[in-house]
């Protein structure tokens, strides 16, 4: 269990955490209702919210918790309301390497118990954004090279590489993102 703790929560909260953070949900759309206090009720679509609501306040601790928690969304296939199983884990607070690494394992042991052909695609666009500072690249540049690194283009890198002047060096640290996997 890697000192996770279930996470547990009622089918429904209040409409206002959810009304605040639409940006953060698949669809707008959401089941509603009005309690018997006249409070705005909405059937849970999602759980990390309910997580990051109820553990704002945790400072420089770690708090590791696991769901496995029924919700309710618009199918996109169906464009009707379903119920969803949705399983995952949240490590909040005064996350580390070990704290990253760890949920990374996690993951691809989660991967491989479904399938041995499972793969796990792990990104950090912070990597990219320092590569970038580093390289002292234009907006423009950044963009044409991010294209390159997504459709794993190295010819098309190499091109821009020498076009922006960025040197062997630098193109070499970039040609290693497209070729990484």
């Amino acid at each position: 269990s890697c000192g996770y703790n279930r996470y547990r929560m009622s089918k429904f909260e209040e409409f206002g955490l959810y009304a605040e953070n639409m940006d953060f949900l698949d669809s707008g759309q959401i089941i509603t209702f009005t309690d018997t206090d006249g409070m705005l009720m909405a059937l849970k679509p999602d759980v990390t919210l309910s997580i990051v609501k109820n553990n704002r306040h945790i400072g420089n601790r770690i708090i590791k918790l696991y769901y496995n928690e029924n919700i309710y969304r618009v199918s996109p296939k169906t464009r009707f309301f379903k119920e969803i199983m949705q399983v995952g884990l949240e490590c909040l607070g005064a996350v580390d390497d070990a704290c990253i690494s760890e949920v990374l394992l996690l993951a691809a042991e989660s991967m491989k118990v479904l399938s041995d052909e499972a793969k796990l695609d792990v990104s950090n666009l912070d990597i990219l954004t320092q590569l970038f500072e580093s390289c002292g690249v234009t907006r423009e540049t950044e963009e044409q090279i991010t294209m390159c690194i997504s459709s794993k283009n190295a010819h098309g890198l190499e091109r821009i590489c020498r076009a922006a002047d960025l040197g062997p060096a630098r193109a070499e640290l970039l040609k290693t993102l497209v070729t990484t996997y």
